[in-house]
């Protein structure tokens, strides 16, 4: 079903639905309208999010985001977006996340 490392997952199949982009998990999961967080709204806002911590996913690629973030801790995500846009943030130690930037 999938291959799982210390970066992160990749599902052979449907990625898991990410719920809150907050605590996502460590690797891919599928965005949805519903998903909290979701930098795109209305009926089309699906697409995947990719997020890459410095700490890795953990020893069997499960690990998912603490609401609030540790010292060198370093998080990245990208979300990719089914009309063709790209949207990425950071969080950088134990602050918030930046606000999502439209890259294209």
């Amino acid at each position: 079903d999938l291959i799982s490392g210390r970066f992160g997952l990749l599902h052979a199949e449907d990625a898991p639905v990410c719920e809150n982009l907050d605590t996502a998990m460590i690797g891919y999961m599928l965005v949805t309208p519903d998903t909290k967080g979701n930098p795109q709204s209305g009926d089309l806002a699906y697409g995947q999010v990719q997020t890459l911590d410095s700490f890795g996913a953990g020893n069997d690629g499960q690990r998912t985001l603490p609401p609030v973030g540790e010292i060198k801790e370093w998080v990245m995500q990208i979300v990719l977006m089914a009309d063709g846009s790209m949207y990425s943030r950071n969080r950088i130690n134990n602050g918030a996340f930046q606000p999502f930037v439209k890259r294209w």
